[in-house]
């Protein structure tokens, strides 16, 4: 046996044991009387931001907050925790002499991912921490698992996506993403509602696999005994209300494409299409651009991003390319020079593009579109 088998068998022995004493205390609470699973409500008053944001009106008022126990520091009679809600983190200052003899033992034994309640009076430390000087420590839940060590128990991106809850819990700056999402899709359907167009509702199964090309995933229903496809579009159905007489429609929803994954591409996942009958592409265009600035302000506060170190400008109007016109200038390739579908592949062939015998012209500018677009176009 080599030294990581040894190493891997000791931290599953010593996770094992801090398991185990977890469940056991859970136990000790609960012939008290004191199970935690029974407490069903929390009459919460403010959250760490609120408080923070605001400490000379809360200065000296009792609050009732409630949090995941993040970090903790007992020392003697004494003892400061961090707690984290959805808005952030707030330390509190549990004194034996405020909490009784009783109440302070218990509170000792709770562990790092415990959920708890705390009442108590707003206040400064001598280190100018703003806090919350606790009156009453309620256990609200017990964590029987051992949260990751956030610098170095939860770095795996694939476990971050699978574990997404445990990664909110540790890194509690991937709420941002999150609200930014939530900011921005109310923006979009905003902008849209206000422009007259309407949200609709389309069939999520399908008696076929139409609207675009994708392989779809497949099931059976029962009743009228016949596969049934999930849809990969909602293309059709949409334009049918167009034909039915609606000048503007759209649907935001959930598609599935049994194709290929990764982090950056889910099977299943939200997609939104719009139509609006008397319009053109141009038409099309500019509500694209102005719907995007649009959520971008509402999500951020600004037209102007800042994307991994990258400045990206939404302000309309934005720069308008053909595929030729943006291959040609960041790949120097012509295709207004090359008209027949053999050039288009010999050039492609040239540049080590991934092509596929029969390919057409046009298929081969936007193989060329796609590959240099990630980081170029």
């Amino acid at each position: 046996m080599n030294n990581d088998q040894m190493n891997n068998d000791q931290l599953q022995e010593d996770l094992t044991e801090v398991l185990r004493v977890r469940r056991d205390k859970l136990a000790k609470l609960q012939e008290m009387g004191r199970d935690p699973f029974k407490v069903s409500r929390y009459d919460r008053t403010s959250n760490s931001t609120e408080i923070k944001g605001n400490f000379e009106e809360f200065e000296g008022k009792v609050v009732k907050i409630a949090g995941r126990i993040m970090s903790k520091r007992i020392q003697g009679k004494a003892g400061f925790i961090d707690i984290q809600d959805q808005n952030g983190r707030i330390q509190c200052y549990v004194r034996l002499d405020r909490i009784g003899e009783e109440e302070y033992s218990i509170f000792s034994t709770y562990d790092i991912g415990d959920i708890i309640g705390v009442e108590g009076e707003v206040f400064k430390t001598k280190k100018e921490e703003i806090s919350v000087k606790a009156n009453e420590v309620v256990l609200l839940s017990k964590s029987l698992q051992v949260l990751p060590e956030k610098y170095h128990g939860l770095k795996d991106q694939d476990l971050r996506y699978r574990q997404r809850y445990v990664d909110l819990i540790v890194n509690p700056e991937v709420k941002d993403a999150f609200l930014t999402r939530t900011k921005a899709l109310k923006a979009l359907r905003s902008y849209l509602d206000e422009r007259g167009f309407l949200e609709v509702e389309t069939p999520i199964l399908n008696t076929i696999a139409g609207g675009a090309n994708a392989r779809p995933f497949v099931t059976h229903h029962n009743t009228l005994d016949i596969p049934m496809y999930m849809r990969i579009a909602n293309e059709l159905y949409l334009k049918r209300l167009i034909v039915g007489g609606f000048d503007k429609v759209y649907e935001m929803g959930r598609m599935f494409r049994n194709e290929g994954m990764s982090i950056k591409h889910n099977p299943e996942y939200t997609a939104i299409e719009l139509y609006q009958a008397y319009a053109d592409y141009t038409d099309m265009m500019e509500i694209t651009e102005n719907v995007i600035a649009h959520m971008a302000e509402a999500a951020t506060g600004s037209m102007k991003i800042n994307y991994q170190g990258t400045e990206i400008d939404f302000t309309p109007p934005w720069r308008r390319m053909t595929m030729e016109e943006c291959v040609k200038e960041y790949t120097g390739v012509d295709f207004s020079t090359i008209n027949t579908d053999e050039e288009a592949l010999a050039v492609a062939k040239e540049k080590g593009i991934e092509i596929t015998p029969g390919m057409r012209r046009g298929e081969v500018i936007n193989a060329f579109f796609e590959e240099f677009g990630e980081d170029k176009l």
